[in-house]
């Protein structure tokens, strides 16, 4: 599934795959960075994933996202931040911001590629996976 993921975002800047395989809606915390920036996870956006769906963006200007916002990490979620089509994937959260990433790419923000988490409410437990399919291209996985 991941080749066939990777072959389909070719002709993409960035793909992002992100399968929520638990029985309740999440909201999940995207971060990214201009490249060459020389810094990770400067922009942050969020969004809405139903239960047991899964969603693709084609790149970071992905006008899903863009009628999100991205927003300023470093400023919070009240300080907008245009980035560019060609943006690099560095990190993902459950935790809302500021929480702070909990999984991404090596050497970016988070601490690793695999996380665990607990709630209150209609889905308790999760785990959240980052997989790196090549040429920035990502999977995240989210599991009970």
């Amino acid at each position: 599934m991941c080749a066939a993921l990777a072959v389909a975002t070719i002709p993409a800047n960035a793909g992002l795959f992100v399968n929520n395989n638990l029985s309740c809606d999440i909201s999940l915390d995207v971060y990214a960075s201009e490249p060459g920036s020389g810094a990770s996870c400067t922009h942050v956006v969020w969004f809405k994933l139903a239960a047991n769906n899964s969603v693709a963006y084609n790149n970071t200007n992905a006008p899903q996202l863009v009628f999100n916002v991205w927003r300023d990490a470093a400023l919070g979620p009240l300080v907008p931040l245009p980035i560019s089509a060609n943006g690099i994937w560095d990190a993902a959260s459950l935790v809302q911001y500021p929480g702070g990433p909990e999984v991404g790419r090596s050497g970016a923000c988070a601490p690793g590629t695999f996380s665990s988490g607990y709630w209150t409410g209609t889905c308790p437990t999760y785990t959240l996976n980052w997989t790196s399919l090549g040429g920035n291209n990502v999977l995240i996985d989210i599991n009970p």
